[in-house]
């Protein structure tokens, strides 16, 4: 949604004599522009009524504006009232459009489905919900009629999946059976041990971190000691018997065990008391470039990480004691596609809660620790950069565990900074590390 008003209140006192009229029409040109794609909806009888309030309007403060002398301060104090109305207006239109796209969304009504999002609104779908709600309709219909709209849309939408993949950590998946030896060399794999007349399954961990495997079975003639295989946490470098197969009638069994794993904890319990230290040097400033529900790319997965605008070289220090279990530093590429998003340098640390913090974006040979290592909060861990899908220097920080389906997701954290406890950290807003 466009916010132009406080940029106008903000610029008022020092430009209102700076050639007004031409300087806040351009300020105002989402408003205005809006004027021509709502006349494109405006004989529609479910909007009709709020479109042509707001074209009038809108129509009446674009002349009002063009008309002031730049000297008269009382006239551009009310201009911007006049514009200050005619947003919170917009507001309501935008509102009620929306409104109209959910119902013909519900009533399978296509053609008014596209007359509603074939628009050059400001604004428009940027509530998520109301995002993917009308992507998968518009990928359901399009074979009827394609909207160039929608089609931007759906690009935009598919290139900021590739960014979150890049923070998001894929399960790994692989099985064995009764004529199938286990993959020792594997990262996390299963090995059938006999015991007996009995066939034991262990679960092997050889990575640095916790990782949560789930198991599905399917045998025959065998009984297993538990009644339903399913997920389970194991440790770094840990192995465990997850179950045992006994045969029940004489030798002729089969079993096939497919199983999959990612970095994680499903037990995990985040600390929501812990107030974490902000990733830079004491007494320094950054700017959020993108916070907490970012509309560019942080939702979903995503939704709580920060991005830190910052030059590359900066010191990046530990927000929060742990061990260092993942790291990549060799590394020089950074841009915006799909190539480049696996390119990115980092840190991750996994925290006494069992939960996780990446640091992202850093600089080619910029990680300062080593996997395996113990780093206390306040610790240097490397050096920011602009490697991997990236669109500038800056450092992407999130903390993360698991959902309940076994997904990465982010985690709404405090920081102490030299002001205050920031529990939400506002884009544009500059915090000084304490």
């Amino acid at each position: 949604m466009c916010r132009v008003f406080f940029f106008l209140f903000l610029l008022f006192s020092s430009v209102y004599a700076q050639n007004y009229p031409i300087l806040y029409e351009h300020l105002a040109t989402p408003l205005y522009n809006s004027m021509n794609s709502l006349k494109k909806i405006s004989d529609r009888e479910d909007v009709n009524k709020t479109c042509a309030s707001f074209i009038t309007n809108a129509e009446q403060t674009l002349q009002f504006g063009k008309n002031i002398d730049a000297n008269d301060t009382s006239l551009t104090k009310e201009y911007l009232l006049r514009l200050r109305k005619l947003q919170t207006e917009y507001n309501h239109t935008l509102h009620l459009i929306h409104k109209q796209i959910s119902k013909s969304i519900d009533e399978d009504d296509y053609e008014k489905f596209l007359q509603l999002t074939n628009c050059e609104l400001d604004g428009l779908l940027q509530n998520r919900a109301l995002l993917d709600a009308s992507l998968g309709f518009y990928e359901k219909k399009k074979k009827n009629k394609k909207s160039a709209f929608l089609e931007k849309q759906a690009e935009k939408f598919k290139l900021i999946e590739e960014y979150q993949n890049e923070f998001i950590n894929a399960s790994v998946t692989d099985s064995i059976d009764s004529s199938k030896k286990a993959k020792k060399q594997e990262l996390v794999y299963l090995e059938a041990k006999k015991v007996g007349k009995e066939i034991a399954i262990y679960a092997y961990n050889n990575n640095p971190y916790t990782v949560t495997i789930n198991i599905k079975a399917d045998f025959t003639n065998l009984k297993s000691d538990k009644a339903k295989l399913s997920s389970f946490t194991l440790g770094a470098n840990a192995n465990v018997e997850c179950t045992r197969f006994a045969p029940i009638n004489g030798n002729a069994y089969s079993y096939a065990l497919e199983y999959s794993w990612i970095l994680g904890s499903q037990n995990a319990l985040h600390d929501d008391s812990y107030v974490y230290r902000l990733p830079f040097s004491i007494g320094s400033s950054h700017i959020v470039s993108q916070g907490y529900n970012g509309g560019k790319t942080h939702f979903g997965s995503s939704r709580y990480a920060i991005d830190f605008a910052m030059n590359v070289g900066t010191k990046i220090y530990a927000a929060r004691e742990g061990k260092v279990v993942k790291t990549k530093a060799d590394s020089n590429i950074g841009g915006i596609g799909k190539e480049y998003s696996k390119h990115g340098n980092f840190v991750t640390i996994e925290h006494s809660d069992k939960t996780f913090a990446t640091y992202y974006h850093l600089k080619q040979n910029g990680v300062a620790v080593s996997v395996g290592s113990t780093v206390k909060r306040g610790d240097l861990l490397g050096y920011s950069g602009n490697t991997g899908y990236s669109s500038g220097p800056h450092l992407h920080f999130a903390v993360f565990t698991l959902d309940s389906n076994l997904k990465t997701q982010t985690l709404p954290v405090k920081f102490k900074s030299v002001n205050m406890v920031v529990d939400n950290p506002q884009k544009g807003s500059s915090y000084k590390a304490l």
